[in-house]
């Protein structure tokens, strides 16, 4: 993809992002979506922490086996 259009991109994403946080902004059911994208981070890092753990995991089973 050539500078122009990935630069179009860039914008197209950046303003359907604008636009999406100003609708949750002016919306009158905001707390409950904040509540729902907090739970919804939550459980990412949660998975994030027991996919590293297993990483660590499996890295030192490796080192002690050498």
């Amino acid at each position: 993809m050539n500078k122009t259009g990935s630069n179009l991109l860039f914008l197209a994403i950046g303003a359907a992002l604008g636009a999406a946080v100003g609708y949750i902004a002016a919306s009158d059911k905001k707390e409950e979506w904040l509540k729902d994208i907090n739970g919804l981070v939550d459980k990412v890092k949660g998975n994030v922490r027991a996919a590293t753990a297993k990483g660590r995991t499996r890295i030192e089973d490796i080192n002690d086996v050498e």
